[in-house]
């Protein structure tokens, strides 16, 4: 049997935030599993296709992720280009602008079909719970193809989409084989030290528009200081609202890195209300202090 897999990488990293923000996967161990998972120990992986939306100005990290990804042997990245887009902000009134993705789902539905029709895979897995698939998978049955559907936990996945799947994986059965050890961060790179200029531009005169992604990130993270008993990185990645930082996922988790990497920010150890351990993040100095909080 061969299993081809289809991943929708936005919904793939928030589901994996939501599951364990700390967690790192080993992608190459992740096709394996669930190549086995779905068609047993002779299934032949047949490739894994990768969908993102990528902003014009995304953080290095971003694309580095994703020339890593394609590097491994059998992945494929499908980008396509994240669009602006102007929306009305429902508590001040004001305008703002924001970025979205664009043709990513019809991306991965016109692949998912086409390779179906020509014979590439004998079943394929979806690795999103977004019924915006369903009549995907219903024209890849119609071809007398298996789809299967992947997700981190069950409560993420749609009911119609189940019933017009084959079968269902739950990517947390396969942690023990695809789990990643991340090593410290000290040895995974050499972290830059923040230039004098520029920790002086962060901290401007009150009120100046910050000038670069990195000054804006700072601004964010001492806005969230001055609201919050602690700043948990998953939380500042995904569920922060601002206009200022990137759409939540993959682009802001870089931007927190470039912070974390440039001396402008450091991670730290912290209890939440439910007794879990998570990372939460603060503001330092380019000479390892803190920074004062606004007000």
């Amino acid at each position: 049997m061969k299993v081809s897999i289809f991943i929708d990488g936005a919904n793939f990293y928030r589901s994996l935030q939501r599951f364990d923000e700390s967690l790192r996967v080993d992608y190459d161990r992740l096709a394996s599993w669930i190549t086995q998972a779905v068609g047993g120990p002779a299934a032949i992986f047949a490739g894994a296709y990768y969908y993102v939306g990528v902003s014009a100005d995304a953080p290095p990290l971003v694309e580095g992720f994703l020339k890593g990804l394609e590097l491994r042997p059998g992945y494929f990245v499908r980008r396509e280009l994240r669009v602006w887009r102007t929306g009305r902000c429902s508590v001040c009134g004001g305008d703002h602008e924001y970025t979205t993705e664009k043709r990513v789902d019809t991306r991965l539905v016109a692949d998912l079909i086409h390779y179906a029709a020509i014979g590439a895979f004998d079943a394929a897995v979806l690795v999103s719970g977004d019924d915006d698939f369903v009549p995907a998978v219903e024209a890849v049955n119609a071809l007398g193809r298996q789809v299967w559907v992947a997700t981190w936990s069950a409560g993420e996945l749609s009911s119609d989409l189940r019933v017009r799947c084959f079968g269902h994986l739950q990517l947390a059965d396969g942690l023990a084989t695809f789990r990643a050890e991340r090593a410290a961060r000290v040895a995974e790179r050499v972290p830059p030290r923040a230039a004098p200029s520029r920790v002086a531009r962060a901290a401007r005169e009150p009120g100046a528009p910050p000038a670069t992604a990195l000054e804006r990130g700072l601004e964010e993270l001492r806005r969230a200081e001055a609201r919050l008993p602690h700043v948990g990185r998953g939380y500042f990645v995904m569920r922060w609202k601002s206009h200022a930082l990137p759409s939540p996922g993959p682009e802001r988790e870089a931007l927190v890195q470039q912070l974390v990497d440039a001396g402008l920010a450091e991670e730290f150890p912290v209890t939440d209300a439910d007794g879990r351990t998570i990372t939460a993040l603060r503001s330092r100095e380019a000479d390892g202090n803190r920074l004062a909080l606004p007000g």
